[in-house]
């Protein structure tokens, strides 16, 4: 497990003490809404997880997620006559992002309709938590106090939204 904030964190931050389960299921779902807010807002995937996506057609395969292995193998497939087809020769080229998926070198995609679309799956995120960037345990520990201190999502809210935009912006996919 990947995510960078446990629940015994989580109640540290909020002053709760440990032995105190009356609040637990609250507070988990203020850990998973923290994570979610991340992944969403940078693409980083914390906990790593097969990633599924799909595509109007071979054109653009591309993933905002991250981080993804080197060597990760996609798995794509599309409809065909005889129900869903599958492309093998695929590689994900993952030095910069977004991560692309293209055939491998001396081949193509398949000849379809143009309006064919794709399925691709791919695993992405952290396999280990002591890789994830410790810049997303400080905001998801922000953003637990403000879901905490402002249940209506007023000013505490919006200023600590204000805050995690902030510092996660750098680690956000850059679009030319």
């Amino acid at each position: 497990m990947a995510v960078p904030v446990s629940l015994d964190d989580a109640k540290r931050q909020l002053k709760i003490e440990l032995d105190d389960v009356s609040q637990d299921e609250e507070i988990q779902g203020f850990i998973d809404d923290a994570a979610a807010w991340i992944e969403e807002y940078t693409g980083h995937i914390l906990e790593a997880r097969d990633v599924t996506a799909h595509f109007g057609s071979f054109f653009d395969i591309s993933f905002r997620e991250w981080p993804i292995a080197a060597d990760a193998v996609p798995t794509v497939t599309y409809p065909s006559a005889d129900g869903a087809a599958s492309v093998t020769g695929v590689r994900a080229i993952v030095s910069r992002r977004p991560v692309r998926v293209l055939p491998w070198n001396g081949t193509r995609w398949p000849t379809v309709a143009a309006d064919i679309g794709a399925t691709v799956t791919i695993r992405a995120g952290y396999e280990d938590g002591d890789t994830v960037p410790g810049v997303f345990r400080r905001v998801m520990l922000m953003l637990i106090s403000a879901y905490d201190d402002d249940r209506e999502g007023g000013d505490t809210f919006r200023k600590a939204e204000e805050t995690a935009h902030a510092l996660c912006r750098g680690l956000r996919p850059r679009a030319l």
